[in-house]
């Protein structure tokens, strides 16, 4: 079963996850991610208005669209894995209880903390290569390492957020810790 609604997370103590000065973060975080869209619309709409309306196309603000969004998205990544407000397929942790939902939470953990590893290894030699050769974007004339490196800050962040998370999941289960509720 797929999930994509907007959840409260508590933690075992009953206080929400986000509260304290991580709540207040993650707040400040997603409206700047709201404001950064935002952006994106503005230049998309001062773009298509100049381009058919004046017959003049802003050098760069299609690039500048996407480059933008890709950074948007890959810190939202990290807040969304945080969260465990990610798409997933939550079928068996849904009806586990007690430890075997840690269990699970904790394989989930490792995988993230895998792949996103990986994932962050490979942008980094990537960007190692395209640093090398000098690599400038059309438009904008920007490095390339600068759009690229959003890749390896939203894998090595993903990856960092797994491990916190893997460290919290490993000692509720050893607690035998109840499980957080997470309420839609």
């Amino acid at each position: 079963m797929a999930t994509t609604e907007s959840r409260t997370v508590k933690q075992p103590g009953g206080t929400p996850a986000g509260s304290g000065f991580a709540g207040s973060a993650m707040g400040a975080l997603h409206t700047l991610l709201g404001v950064t869209l935002l952006f994106v619309v503005v230049v998309n709409f001062v773009n298509a208005v100049s381009r058919y309306l004046f017959g003049i196309s802003p050098v760069g603000a299609d690039e500048l669209m996407v480059y933008v969004v890709i950074w948007a998205v890959m810190v939202s990544a990290i807040v969304s894995l945080f969260l465990r407000s990610h798409i997933n397929v939550n079928l068996l942790p849904l009806y586990a209880k007690g430890r075997v939902r840690h269990f699970l939470h904790i394989i989930h953990d490792v995988a993230a903390v895998v792949a996103c590893g990986y994932a962050t290894y490979a942008s980094w030699l990537f960007i190692g290569r395209i640093s090398r050769l000098g690599v400038t974007s059309m438009g904008l004339e920007l490095p390339m390492t600068i759009p690229h490196a959003a890749l390896l800050v939203g894998f090595a962040g993903l990856t960092l957020t797994g491990a916190v998370m893997l460290v919290r999941d490993v000692l509720a289960l050893v607690r035998n810790a109840p499980h957080a509720e997470v309420r839609p």
